[in-house]
């Protein structure tokens, strides 16, 4: 099977009715990670069962940019229990699927796949689950993040709720068994027909044109890049141009109507991690905003590119009704006002990238009544309660963060007299990424306590429909 065969196939099946060329961009984005042969010289080589399974999963984004990032991520995400609880015995997402390829009759016992992703808390999460039968047995597999330690974990798939969808909105790919049937007899026919490759190579003039330039902005052979976006009026190049900085180089990309302000750095070749260069960077755009008095706030974004690309632009999802339908009143107690705007402040610093005011405003909510000991008291016997629906690895990293200190003592010291103070005892960096990254994930924390206290302590609705 070449990449040109099943570009072809792929786009009948699971292409959404998308024109050609997207599916084009996406195979073309599958190559820029190295997940399918790039190049004209391997144009004629076939494809492993890993490398169609990488191709599978590249359908999953809606947008055919994100192909080679989210195949990237997803193919590497982890069976829920660890190995054993695998289906297959697969050490991930991409084996899974390419033990569904393998000539054996595995594919037989499938029910159905289903890739899922979502958008939460200013990031995107991935998840799998794939359901088989057996000789009359139902087993259901899922896959999941890699850093959630505690899910890969031996016997976690006992008490995992295989159901449960990410998030409150999710995107889904679901594959069933017809579909690897079909898939499966073509690539067995292209494999025992062994017939050249026929194309046009048109698929890889883009490739070869950005591969030159990407040269040009310091990518090699061997380059992994970050590229994370940047929301700033401060003066930026008009064109993608490599400088340098705190000693290391990296690429500023200017705005356009499709992508942000944004900044890419090769974590290989400039022998820099992730945290290092989160840091670096925010050094960057804190001389840059001194220097045009204007703001500039690092965005999130990802890393794992052979290649320097630009970020897309930072849309915030919104929605509308179709008939408007708010029927709440101006509440009359000024303290639940106070209340609701600093919730709402907490929310714009949220989205602002401002961790550090993201904390005071959220902590602001439930501190109004209550001081010193009291608050803390309140913390302690809310946390439970307020922190049920929260995202379990947020909650696990805070736990981790607080390493042993209790509970309240640390949103009271470590996080919110660290934020309005950064007192000796206390300090907090804002350039810090893990500084930065550790305050992010309290806020999450904090928010769900002040929303708490809005909720039981006013007695106060959430719905659009009463007060």
């Amino acid at each position: 099977m070449y990449a040109k065969s099943l570009s072809s196939i792929l786009h009948k099946s699971i292409s959404e009715a998308e024109d050609y060329s997207e599916t084009l961009k996406r195979f073309e984005g599958l190559r820029s990670y190295h997940l399918l042969p790039r190049g004209r010289g391997k144009a004629g080589e076939r494809l492993t069962n890993e490398q169609i399974a990488s191709a599978i999963i590249g359908f999953v984004p809606k947008s055919s940019n994100r192909a080679g990032q989210v195949a990237s991520i997803m193919g590497d995400l982890r069976p829920v229990g660890g190995i054993e609880a695998s289906f297959q015995r697969s050490t991930s997402l991409n084996s899974a699927i390419a033990a569904l390829l393998s000539e054996s009759e595995v594919w037989k016992t499938l029910i159905s796949l289903s890739l899922s992703m979502a958008h939460t808390s200013g990031a995107n999460e991935y998840q799998a689950r794939l359901v088989s039968e057996e000789n009359g047995q139902r087993r259901t597999f899922s896959y999941v993040s890699k850093y959630a330690i505690s899910l890969t974990a031996k016997g976690s798939e006992e008490e995992f709720d295989h159901d449960r969808p990410i998030s409150a909105s999710t995107r889904q790919l679901i594959l069933g068994r017809a579909f690897f049937r079909e898939l499966k007899r073509n690539v067995a026919l292209s494999r025992s027909l062994n017939l050249p490759v026929e194309t046009d190579w048109c698929e890889y003039q883009n490739e070869e044109e950005l591969g030159a330039f990407c040269q040009r902005l310091g990518a090699t052979s061997h380059s992994c890049f970050l590229n994370i976006g940047v929301d700033t009026d401060a003066t930026w190049p008009k064109s993608p141009t490599r400088i340098s900085f705190g000693g290391h180089h990296f690429v500023l990309f200017p705005k356009t109507s499709e992508y942000s302000h944004s900044i890419s750095i090769d974590l290989h070749t400039e022998r820099i991690t992730n945290e290092e260069a989160l840091t670096l960077l925010n050094r960057f755009l804190s001389l840059l905003s001194w220097c045009d008095d204007c703001h500039a706030v690092l965005r999130d974004g990802w890393s794992g590119n052979p290649v320097p690309v630009p970020v897309p632009r930072h849309d915030t999802a919104f929605a509308t009704m179709q008939r408007w339908m708010f029927y709440r009143t101006m509440p009359q107690d000024n303290a639940l006002l106070n209340c609701l705007s600093y919730y709402r402040e907490g929310l714009n610093a949220a989205e602002a990238g401002i961790a550090s005011q993201e904390v005071l405003s959220f902590f602001k909510v439930f501190e109004m009544k209550r001081k010193g000991r009291e608050v803390r008291q309140w913390i302690a016997d809310a946390f439970e309660e307020a922190c049920a629906n929260v995202n379990e690895r947020t909650i696990e990293q805070f736990h981790k963060d607080r390493n042993g200190i209790s509970v309240e003592k640390y949103i009271f010291e470590n996080c919110r007299v660290a934020s309005a103070h950064a007192s000796r005892n206390h300090p907090s960096d804002g350039d810090n990424s893990l500084e930065t990254i550790r305050l992010s994930n309290a806020a999450q924390i904090i928010r769900a306590l002040a929303r708490h206290h809005i909720r039981t302590i006013f007695n106060f609705s959430e719905s659009y429909l009463h007060d």
